[in-house]
């Protein structure tokens, strides 16, 4: 591999890891506003906003675990026919 290709390779991986930053925050901030949403048409208190908040930092945490899960994976994939490539 040659020094730009490793470069940009690394590059792809910095944008993919700093990307996952923004996943849980997101699920945090999309379920306060759909808590939020119910709350005004069911004219309930701030309990709705609350665990729609909570369930999409759950739901982020899940889809980050799961977005590792697939990168390691398709690590050990490439590594390993690194290996059987004269």
């Amino acid at each position: 591999m040659r020094r730009g290709e490793k470069q940009s390779d690394l590059w792809a991986q910095i944008g993919f890891y700093t990307s996952l930053g923004f996943i849980i925050p997101g699920g945090v901030v999309a379920g306060y506003i759909l808590g939020w949403f119910l709350e005004r048409w069911l004219h309930t208190g701030r309990v709705i906003t609350l665990l729609f908040a909570f369930l999409g930092a759950a739901g982020g945490v899940v889809e980050v675990l799961q977005i590792l899960l697939r990168a390691e994976k398709r690590a050990d994939r490439n590594n390993s026919d690194a290996g059987t490539k004269p």
